[in-house]
């Protein structure tokens, strides 16, 4: 978990978060509740926002 949470230091506190998932046609997902069970931390999510622009893809590495 320090690896996200560093991660997540190098922006600013007010941007938004969104999940991006499914490489070949990514799409954009909200971040929902925040839950640990057996020892995992787990990061669920709230809905589909549409698709992530090609950009994302790109700066993922996905492209």
């Amino acid at each position: 978990m320090a690896d996200l949470i560093d991660e997540l230091r190098r922006y600013e506190p007010h941007m938004e978060v969104r999940l991006a998932i499914q490489p070949r046609m990514p799409q954009e997902h909200t971040v929902g509740a925040i839950a640990e069970a057996d020892g995992i931390v787990w990061i669920g999510e709230a809905g589909q926002q549409g698709y992530a622009p090609d950009e994302v893809a790109e700066r993922l590495g996905w492209r």
